[in-house]
Formats: structure tokens, sequence, C-alpha cells
């Protein structure tokens, strides 16, 4: 059920670190970096599903020996999340290769397109651009520089130059719903997100159908702080308070760096309450005990299969999908789960794999709340 939970930091070895702002490039060295103490053991045939080849006879483009590539993220690793597992996976894909990650974190939302170019112009022989804001950007400086970019939630293939990672976060959400409703005592679950954001809305609705399959009639509150307040602390301690006070007391919280404030609000509750993250490990940030589990996306999964495509000639001839079956989903720490939780998600974890199990993918704020109504 679960692939990883903690990360050693020992693998920071294949991570060399750069921050690129506008058209400067300085060094940023970054502490506490997180990485997983299963990296080497990522089976290959896991590796193979996540790309889904889509009918190639032979290899389209010349194979490209990488032997560094870079990785830009809008924000740093501290936020637990989005950017942490971003740079986790860069460092496990680069581990397994025996090649250098060059990281370039904190780099902000604007100005993709150079500071892309940027990264290709230190010499790297292909660019990781995570953020689905870089997409386009990225896009851009694949066909301006040859040099292959891999984005992220944009479904355009070009042969030899641009591939995506894509998403399947409502099955990843139905294991935390899973979860939580067999760790409820009160009948009330919470929800809680930094943002009115595409891959929120498929978690929140996986979430809200995994529960509801153990308990049709369970309450789920839901609150969003904005509609893109990511690092938005202060705002997530708020809508955290919120939702314990309508009588949460298991929490799904998407944050990043609100995360920290989701913590804060449920540190300080008056009454036990428990925390499922999503995308990072929060451990190391969880100073009371309060978290349950996360949902980890496994990023290192697409990134290998990249590589993999880049040697044999064919990047840009399949999205890479990260799903429940292919490990790109799971759930970290699952010795805090009691009996019943870990066998209902194990049950779960097989049927999304076998398919006996379906989890409709919701894209809207209206169909979450549809759920609830």
């Amino acid at each position: 059920m679960v692939s990883r939970t903690r990360f050693a930091a020992s693998h920071r070895r294949s991570l060399r670190y750069g921050i690129v702002a506008g058209l400067g490039v300085a060094s940023l060295v970054l502490a506490g970096c997180a990485t997983s103490d299963t990296a080497t053991e990522t089976a290959t045939e896991e590796v193979a599903e996540v790309a889904e080849t889509e009918e190639v006879s032979s290899a389209p483009c010349d194979p490209v020996d990488v032997k560094s590539f870079g990785i830009a993220t809008p924000e740093t690793e501290a936020d637990y999340g989005w950017n942490q597992m971003g740079i986790v996976g860069a460092g496990l894909a680069a581990e397994a290769a025996g090649i250098e990650a060059d990281i370039n974190s904190g780099v902000g939302y604007d100005n993709s397109e150079s500071i892309i170019t940027q990264i290709v112009e230190k010499g790297n022989d292909f660019v990781i651009a995570h953020a689905s804001g870089f997409a386009t950007g990225g896009a851009r400086v694949a066909e301006v520089t040859g040099t292959p970019v891999l984005v992220v939630d944009l479904d355009q293939l070009v042969e030899c130059q641009v591939a995506a990672v894509m998403f399947d976060a409502h099955e990843g959400g139905y294991l935390a719903g899973v979860a939580a409703a067999n760790e409820t005592e009160t009948g009330t679950l919470g929800i809680v997100a930094s943002a009115e954001d595409l891959n929120w809305f498929t978690m929140s609705g996986g979430f809200i159908q995994g529960a509801q399959s153990v308990n049709p009639d369970i309450n789920v509150v839901i609150a969003y702080i904005g509609p893109a307040e990511y690092g938005d602390s202060a705002g997530g301690q708020r809508v955290a308070t919120q939702v314990i006070a309508a009588g949460a007391d298991v929490i799904f919280g998407m944050g990043d760096g609100a995360t920290i404030g989701y913590l804060q609000a449920i540190e300080t509750a008056s009454t036990p309450v428990k925390y499922i993250a999503t995308i990072g490990d929060v451990t190391e940030i969880d100073t009371t005990g309060a978290m349950l589990t996360s949902v980890l996306w496994n990023f290192d999964l697409a990134y290998k299969a990249a590589l993999a495509d880049l040697a044999a000639g064919n990047f840009g001839t399949t999205n890479y999908h990260l799903n429940v079956a292919n490990g790109g989903f799971s759930l970290a720490n699952a010795d805090n789960l009691n009996a019943d939780a870990q066998a209902a998600v194990d049950a779960a974890v097989a049927g999304i794999s076998d398919g006996s199990v379906t989890v409709n993918k919701l894209t809207t704020k209206d169909e979450v709340q549809a759920l609830l109504d």
C-alpha cells in the first residue's frame, strides 16, 4: 500500500542547487532536502507503467545522452508539498540514472520562459518545468532551443521536444477519504484547500467519494482559502479553524505553504484532530503527532520514464500518467492508521488497480459541492 514514508538526506549527493531569477544566476543551498529511503527499490515495471506510449513503430528522435538535467520549481521544498516532491523526484531519478540534477527552486511564477532558457544555457540536456504555469513557456523553450522539456498538466505532445506529467489525483484522494472515514469519531470530516485549483478539485472529489464508500451518510465540511493562495499560512489556519469548529476531527489539507497554517490550527484545537496531508511528507513539521497520513505524489516514476524515453529516442511520443495502479499515488506512514483503515485502504488500492473500483474525476468546484448537497 505504501511505497514511500520518510526521505533520507543522504540522497542529496545527486542534486546541484541553483536559483534563476531575471537574467542572473545565483546559487541557493537549502536545508533539510527530503528524499526517499526507498529510492533504489522502485520496480522497473512500475516505471514502465507510468508511460502510455501511443502507437510508435520506431524511435522518431535521436537518442539523448542526458548527463545532467534541470528542474524549475516556483517555490522551495519548504512547502512540504508540490515543490518538495518535485525536488525529491528529481533527486531520486538522478540517483537512479547516475547523473546530476540541477535544482532551481523558488524561482517564482513569472518569466518562466526566461528561467527555463537559463537552465538550458547552464548546459543541461533536459529540463523539468515543475508548475502548470510553466507549461507554455517550457514548450516554447523546447521549440527554440531543441532541448526537451517535461511539463505538467499540458496534454500536448511534440515529438522529441515536449511531453507532460498527468495526474489521476482523484484516486489518491479516494484512498485518503477511505482512511479518514475509518478514523473519524465525530462522523464529520474536513477538507481545506489553498486554491480553487483543478488538482485540488479532483482530490477533493476523490476524497468525498472514498469517505462515502465507507459511510454514505458521513458529513464533510469544505473550505477554500481563496482562488490561488497556495502559500498563505494565515489563511490556512483560518479555514482549518472553521472546519474544526464545524465538528471535523479528521482534516484533509491541500495547501503547499498553507499547510503550516493548517497544522497550527490543529495544534491549538481544544479537541483532538487528525491531519491528512497531500503531495509531500509533513512529518518533520508536525510537532504534536497529528499527522495521520499523506497522499504522496511520486514524481520520480514519471521522471525516470522520461529519461528512459530520451535515451531510447522516444521522448515526446507519450505523456506520463501518475495513478494508484502504477504507484504514482500512495499513502505515507501506514502504521499510523488503525487496523480497519489499513485494511480498507488496501482493498481500495486493489480495487482501483484491477478496475473493480471506479473513482469519478471531478474538475470543478460545483461538481465537488454537488457530492455534498
